[in-house]
């Protein structure tokens, strides 16, 4: 069955407003989900997209648009990426919606209570009135999540250089790493990452920067993030590697099997604009890693930077439903998930379930678009998983695009099952 069939099939009865005659622009790679048999693995969705600046006020139709119509690669005719014949609806192009994450597991939390699955997302209630979100096209995406942002061994040793001198250090040595792949039977070494030993006043640091545009620092000494006054002042250390204004850290957990919390570090720059907060808290965040010089795992030892403001496409901005519209799909079966069916109680979704709901931009590598969702915490069955301390329990993420059905071409729909 064609994923818009799927869809149709899963939605049955529906509104026309919210499900006219679904077209589908091109296959799609079938969704293909393995299991993890030891426990969760809790897919961190980590955005490696930067967009431009917004506004701080709505115009008349309280549309939240962006200053230019366009970064990164412009289209001169409506359509995605400048190509012409895209099916388009008032003038939009029709984007799809899916869940494309790599790895074992699927995407879930452990916590003793809903009041642990706190994340920071800037963006835990969606004003009213909001009739619709910018979208953009990920200049990025690949199926395989393996795009090219540096595409010589030069242009990484400049970002590893500027790296260097934001943290006050200099490049003392480089070393390019690479990966043997065949062509036309030849073997041959493709270049996907440079290392650079670093070296200044205050330390030393070993910056890589990947092909895909990520740029990480370990830094020697670690910095002391544990009182508040430690964390201003590494937080302007961070910043200033990062290139943000004013650095927020937003701060989630899960548990393990045996109850014991491990604690996410992200880091993403503030705006006045709610909008343009939620995307760079989804899209242009970063992450930070805690090592322990004393056993209690206070210090930052490395900090990841991701790609910059050339990274998305904008395409227009799309008609959103609300959050009520989104939950009610969601109780009718009108979700995208990683989680087995299984997992559910033998009365799937209720309303009693649902404790925890957020919008969200999904734009990760295996994203073809960045585009809001609607995203819910339903709390599984009870015992599961099986050898889990007494009391903890799991939460799987589910997702309703927010942007109206009209406007999608074609939707992917897991019916629950592993390949």
């Amino acid at each position: 069955m064609k994923a818009n069939e799927q869809l149709l099939a899963a939605i049955g009865e529906v509104d026309p407003r919210f499900a006219p005659e679904l077209l589908s622009v091109k296959k799609r790679p079938a969704l293909r989900w393995a299991y993890a048999a030891a426990g969760i693995c809790a897919v961190l969705l980590i955005g490696t997209l930067a967009v431009r600046q917004f506004r701080t006020g709505r115009n008349p139709a309280e549309l939240l648009t962006p200053d230019s119509p366009s970064s990164g690669v412009g289209c001169e005719q409506p359509g995605i990426g400048g190509r012409v014949g895209v099916e388009t609806v008032n003038g939009l192009p029709r984007i799809t919606a899916g869940i494309e994450i790599g790895g074992m597991g699927f995407e879930g939390v452990m916590a003793y209570s809903a009041d642990e699955l706190e994340n920071g997302n800037p963006w835990r209630e969606i004003p009213s009135d909001t009739a619709a979100l910018p979208v953009y096209e990920n200049l990025l995406y690949d199926e395989l999540a393996q795009p090219v942002y540096y595409d010589s061994e030069e242009d990484m040793r400049r970002a590893a250089e500027e790296a260097a001198e934001n943290l006050g250090m200099e490049v003392l040595s480089t070393e390019a790493g690479t990966i043997g792949e065949i062509r036309d039977t030849t073997l041959t070494e493709r270049l996907v990452s440079l290392t650079a030993a670093c070296a200044g006043e205050t330390g030393s640091a070993k910056v890589r920067v990947s092909r895909a545009g990520t740029i990480s620092a370990e830094l020697t000494p670690s910095v002391p993030f544990e009182t508040a006054e430690e964390r201003t002042a590494a937080l302007d250390i961070l910043s200033t590697f990062l290139g943000y204004r004013d650095a927020v850290i937003a701060e989630s957990g899960d548990r393990d099997i045996y109850g014991e919390m491990n604690t996410t570090l992200k880091v993403y720059e503030d705006s006045d604009d709610p909008v343009r907060k939620l995307l760079n808290y989804c899209a242009a965040s970063s992450r930070l890693a805690r090592v322990s010089e004393n056993g209690d795992g206070t210090d930052v030892r490395t900090v990841w930077k991701e790609p910059g403001f050339d990274g998305l496409n904008y395409l227009g901005d799309y008609p959103v439903i609300t959050e009520d519209e989104a939950r009610a799909m969601l109780l009718k079966g009108e979700y995208l998930t990683t989680v087995p069916a299984d997992t559910l109680p033998e009365d799937g979704i209720t309303e009693e379930r649902i404790d925890r709901t957020e919008l969200v931009y999904r734009c990760s590598l295996r994203d073809e678009y960045a585009e809001p969702y609607y995203r819910f915490y339903v709390r599984l069955r009870e015992g599961f998983p099986a050898g889990a301390v007494e009391g903890l329990s799991t939460w799987g993420a589910y997702y309703v695009p927010a942007v109206r059905v009209e406007y999608l071409a074609e939707v992917p729909v897991w019916d629950g099952r592993f390949n």
